[in-house]
This record gives C-alpha cells, structure tokens and sequence, in this order.
C-alpha cells in the first residue's frame, strides 16, 4: 500500500509540473496583470483610508476573485492561442493588456483621491485620449450609459 501512495504522489507531482512548464511562457503576462491588480488594491484602500471610509471584506473578496478569474481566463486564452489559434493573434496578451490597462485606470483614480494633484488628472485625461483615437470609444459617454 506504501508503494501505491508514493507512485500516487509521484504521479500528482508529475500533472502539477507538467502544467507549470506548459503555462511558463505566460508567467511574465500572468505576474504584470497580477501586480497591477495587487496595486490596485492597495491604492484603493489608501485612497479610502485618507477619505475615512471603511474597508469592505466583500471588496477583498471581489479582488480575489477578479485575480483568480483573470489568471484562469488568460491562461485558457494561451492554451487556445498555442492548440487551435492564428499565430499572428495572440489573444491572451490581449487580454492580459487590456485587464492590466484598467487596473492602471483605476490607480489612476485613485492617485488623484488620495492626493488631488493634477498629474493623475492629467494621466487620465491622456489615457482617455488615446483609448478613444485608438478605439473611436469615447470613454466619458460610455461611463454615463451605466
């Protein structure tokens, strides 16, 4: 029985390793996306300390949630990019920018609510500029639809 247990570990350590080494390319993707995440979270909650509002456990939550759906959603997207996608599209780096990109908003903000300097006003306002030159989405109309 000692046999079948240590083979058994053998074999799980095996999947777990085999699965690290397929999703190594990505790990610079993943750690950018999941540091600005962090970062965002950490922002966040300076900015709602200096504006004396509590902190939610729900909020955390939500963080932990996003930075689990936005690995698992990356890595699918790497191994649908590898297996069965074009190769001049690679879609998880897409993704990843794109999750990355509003995090970086978000900082943004909340920079601005904990200091009130016009830089972050005006990182912002160029963020907006050219997601719109780029995209033709104009951000302010879209944020008044919601």
């Amino acid at each position: 029985m000692k046999w079948f247990f240590q083979h058994l570990c053998n074999l799980f350590s095996g999947i777990i390793l085999a699965v690290a080494g397929y999703f190594a390319p990505i790990k610079g993707v993943i750690n950018v996306m999941v540091i600005a995440i962090l970062l965002d979270l950490v922002f966040g909650i300076i900015a709602a300390r200096s504006q004396k509002q509590g902190i939610k456990s729900f909020k955390l939550w939500r963080t932990a949630y996003k930075l689990f759906i936005a690995v698992i959603v990356v890595a699918l997207l790497y191994a649908m990019d590898t297996e069965i996608g074009i190769p001049a599209i690679q879609l998880h780096r897409m993704v990843a920018w794109l999750i990355t990109g509003f995090e970086i908003w978000s900082i943004l903000e909340n920079g601005g609510r904990i200091t009130n300097h016009k830089l972050f006003v005006i990182l912002k306002k160029y963020m907006e500029d050219k997601v719109e030159s780029v995209t033709g989405v104009d951000l302010k109309t879209e944020a008044s639809h919601e």
